[in-house]
């Protein structure tokens, strides 16, 4: 076939490939169902790919095999198929060797690409530039996202939280715990938020509470040392335990038998990574009722501390001072709202929260599942009322507390979920 220097996606003359269901993956096996080539052991092939160019939704690459001449595959990325376009050969029934060598070498070693950096309909104009988007290359590399100040968009197909049709209620401002310094030791009894990313570490979890043992200066003023974590009623045998704490004890360690994520790895079979999924749901939930239940008995005592813990596996034995942050874990109820603009082009949606009358900016410093705090104070901790309020706040902090909206895409993919806030929550018009 002669070549054809342009792409051929405006005429309809691209091969599609399906991705995965609700993501922007292709893997591997489905590059093989739809093609007869295959990469040869022997000789050994030689594959040269550079993401060139991204233009009108339309990613460029050059592709050299072995010492044969340069040529350009045309990729763009829809909802639910990967359009597929070459400079020779690709038409809307056979996908060129070209194509499918260029796509072949851009799998990882999980037999898979996500192309979801490069999905981003609606965000080109008619000359077929963005005024959303920084495209540059880095590092031999094409890289595509939002300009600082649309960070946080919102793009089709993206799962949005799920919110009731009505939340009744909310949890009640406790009363404040009154804790004195202790006389004649300077050992005391302390409660640490631990906390890690629920993404990244092989011993993730949730966020729960674990007592410690810490030294106190000679003035009693503040925590000086730690000598370890409590997490059984045999690390504190040699102190005086009141009633209170006792029975807070009792909570943390419920709590951290059930904080380990059991997050699904890339081989596990469906029905097993999906009940891994259902039990990770119902453990956040059953922590967040404990949280419930400690708050008034954490809330305002003096030697509270929080660290990122880096998984499970370093909540043991001492803990490092450098890690442990004094915070305070505050009795005061938040009140989630939201302010509203019109941006001409697209909606903006922040998310805030109201304490003691005054409205606050969310804390991006600390990622803590179950509690709020502000930039202003990051390490004032809030509890939340509800599991959807939790969802919200997890959502948000992804995108910097802000969500974006096209008006192009509003009608059909956001209006249900914003007007499902409404019913909620506070909307203020800015």
């Amino acid at each position: 076939m002669a070549k054809d220097t342009s792409p051929a996606i405006a005429d309809g003359n691209f091969f599609r490939l399906p991705l995965r269901s609700g993501t922007r993956i292709l893997t591997t096996e489905t590059l093989d169902r739809y093609s007869d080539f295959r990469r040869p052991k022997r000789p050994y092939l030689r594959i040269r790919c550079m993401k060139l160019s991204f233009h009108n939704e339309l990613l460029t690459i050059g592709v050299t095999l072995d010492s044969e001449e340069e040529e350009k595959i045309y990729i763009k990325v829809t909802a639910s198929e990967l359009l597929v376009s070459c400079s020779v050969d690709t038409t809307n029934n056979f996908l060129s060797r070209y194509a499918y060598f260029a796509l072949y070498d851009m799998m990882s070693i999980y037999d898979e690409n996500d192309f979801e950096d490069y999905y981003w309909p609606g965000f080109f104009d008619g000359n077929g530039e963005s005024r959303y988007l920084m495209i540059r290359m880095y590092r031999g590399s094409l890289v595509v996202f939002p300009k600082v100040r649309y960070n946080g968009f919102y793009k089709p197909e993206q799962a949005l939280p799920i919110i009731g049709d009505k939340i009744s209620g909310t949890r009640q401002e406790v009363e404040i715990l009154k804790e004195s310094t202790p006389k004649g030791t300077q050992e005391i009894l302390g409660f640490c938020l631990a906390d890690t990313s629920t993404e990244r570490w092989h011993t993730n979890h949730y966020l729960f509470l674990v007592p410690y043992i810490g030294i106190l200066d000679n003035n009693r003023t503040f925590v000086k040392g730690f000598k370890k974590y409590v997490l059984g009623h045999g690390d504190i045998s040699a102190m005086d335990v009141d009633p209170i704490q006792g029975k807070l004890i009792d909570i943390c360690i419920e709590m951290k038998k059930i904080a380990l994520v059991k997050y699904p790895q890339y081989r596990d079979e469906k029905d097993v990574a999906d009940e891994k999924r259902k039990a990770n749901r119902e453990n956040f939930a059953m922590l967040l009722e404990l949280w419930h239940q400690a708050l008034p008995m954490v809330a305002g005592r003096l030697y509270t501390h929080y660290r990122f813990t880096y998984g499970m596996r370093n909540v043991k034995g001492k803990p490092s001072k450098k890690d442990m942050e004094p915070c305070i874990i505050s009795n005061e109820v938040p009140e989630i709202c939201f302010l509203w603009k019109d941006r001409g082009d697209y909606f903006k949606l922040e998310l805030r929260f109201v304490v003691g009358g005054k409205m606050h900016e969310v804390s991006n410093f600390f990622d803590t599942a179950f509690f709020i705090a502000s930039s202003s104070d990051p390490k004032r901790f809030f509890l939340l009322s509800w599991v959807t309020e939790c969802e919200l706040v997890a959502f948000f902090s992804k995108r910097n507390f802000r969500l974006l909206m096209l008006k192009i895409h509003y009608e059909e993919h956001c209006r249900e979920f914003v007007g499902k806030l409404r019913d909620n929550y506070r909307f203020i018009n800015r």
